[in-house]
């Protein structure tokens, strides 16, 4: 019996690694991807506006809660966005069969992505895959209440995954000129995210002059918790030191990458890449990480890239969470009094994941909000342009407090009020004539 060996990108990564695009900023970002190009990676775009579904180059689509949202979306209510995915959730486990490692990507604030990635991630991590969310917190401009609705949401997706990279979008104000124009300020958003996914998935898919086995990356990257990347690229002489360098004083690295248990560094390079500079950039990454660090990194060859060389770093595993923007504390929960009112956003994921996907139907009909009731205002009695006096309901007595007309005035019949002429009635001494 003979035995041809697929080669090792197509026979074993062919579909274990996956992508899920969460929402529209996921969306945005994976159509982004898929313009430039991934190799030996499935991907999947879920949404709870259908609009937005029609606009993705994604092949594989799923909507999320078509009788929870209708396809018009969630509202900017992450509430909604959780119950979409939950009613959902079968699809998505059905994509996920036979994954070992599935990419989240959304931008947290909205609905969709802010309610559903936690769920999603649940479900992944459930079944035993490696589960890592890339997320980008909203600019400041977008509002306080979108950035205070990513900050929950960042907290509650933190538990469900194995890793999670935190991308706050204020800092690609550091990195891009100061006459950016917005549209371009949010393509660049899209570009951390791709260069988030990619940089990691291309070590075990692409072929290269150094790959990474998929055993090296699940030992990084399982129950890693909080992450930080960071991104350099450079061109012409000693285009990888300076790459290197970059990638480290990146504004995106919000912490040191010293108390890290595990660091993953991809260099993308197009032409020829000397062995010294690819020495010296290892060394320099060494040099910054504590002497227990797991270090792991590869080199892939891509000529679509911008510049001669792109690194990208991810360090992983922190003894305590890094000192990011966004603090999740444990006691916090406990310290809230148990009898107050439950505001929004403050059930974990675990009960709204139990408890919807236990009696999702009775709990969603319990929960529905009964419909307002309007009363019809009273129609008005009478026309506000014409004065009272001259109705035929007005009582005989006048009040010497109307203004318009004597005090001493008789009302005449109908009649008299609507036929005569105008000179007439407002004489108030002509009768008509018998």
């Amino acid at each position: 019996m003979s035995y041809e060996a697929e080669p090792k990108s197509q026979a074993v990564f062919k579909k274990a690694i996956k992508v899920i695009a969460v929402g529209g900023g996921g969306g945005n970002a994976l159509n982004h991807i898929i313009s430039r190009g991934i190799e030996g990676v499935d991907m999947l775009a879920v949404n709870t506006d259908i609009r937005s579904l029609e606009m993705s180059l994604c092949d594989s689509k799923i909507i999320l809660g078509e009788q929870v949202t209708k396809g018009l979306g969630a509202g900017a209510i992450p509430e909604i966005g959780a119950r979409a995915a939950l009613e959902s959730l079968n699809d998505i486990r059905a994509y996920l069969k036979g994954t070992d490692m599935v990419y989240l990507a959304a931008g947290m604030g909205g609905g969709t992505g802010t309610g559903a990635i936690p769920i999603i991630a649940r479900a992944a991590k459930e079944m035993g895959i490696l589960t890592v969310a890339v997320v980008t917190k909203p600019f400041s401009f977008e509002g306080k209440r979108r950035r205070r609705y990513a900050e929950e949401g960042i907290e509650r997706l933190f538990p469900e995954v194995d890793a999670l990279i935190v991308v706050p979008n204020d800092r690609l104000l550091d990195i891009s000129h100061r006459a950016t124009p917005i549209t371009e300020s949010f393509s660049l958003a899209d570009e951390i995210l791709r260069q988030a996914v990619q940089g990691v998935t291309d070590l075990v898919t692409r072929p290269g002059l150094v790959n990474v086995d998929f055993a090296d990356l699940k030992t990084v990257m399982k129950g890693a918790g909080r992450s930080v990347m960071g991104i350099g690229s450079a061109s012409g002489e000693d285009c990888v030191i300076k790459a290197v360098k970059n990638a480290l004083e990146s504004p995106l690295m919000e912490c040191s990458m010293c108390g890290a248990k595990g660091v993953l560094m991809n260099i993308t390079y197009r032409g020829e890449l000397p062995l010294y500079e690819i020495s010296r950039a290892a060394e320099l990454v060494e040099d910054v990480i504590s002497d227990d660090s797991n270090f792991i990194w590869g080199c892939v060859s891509d000529p679509l890239i911008e510049n001669d060389v792109e690194i990208t770093v991810v360090a992983a595993g922190f003894d305590e969470s890094p000192a990011l923007d966004v603090v999740i504390p444990q006691a916090a929960k406990e310290e809230k009094p148990a009898a107050a009112p439950e505001p929004a956003l403050t059930k974990s994921v675990a009960v709204v994941y139990e408890e919807a996907e236990a009696a999702a139907p009775a709990k969603e009909t319990a929960e529905t909000a009964p419909e307002p009731r309007y009363e019809r205002r009273r129609p008005i009695e009478r026309d506000a342009h014409v004065p009272a006096w001259l109705l035929e309901e007005e009582p005989a007595e006048v009040k010497a407090a109307d203004g318009r007309r004597p005090t001493n005035y008789t009302r005449p019949s109908a009649y008299e009020a609507y036929e005569n002429p105008t000179f007439v009635r407002r004489g108030n001494s002509l009768k008509k004539p018998q």
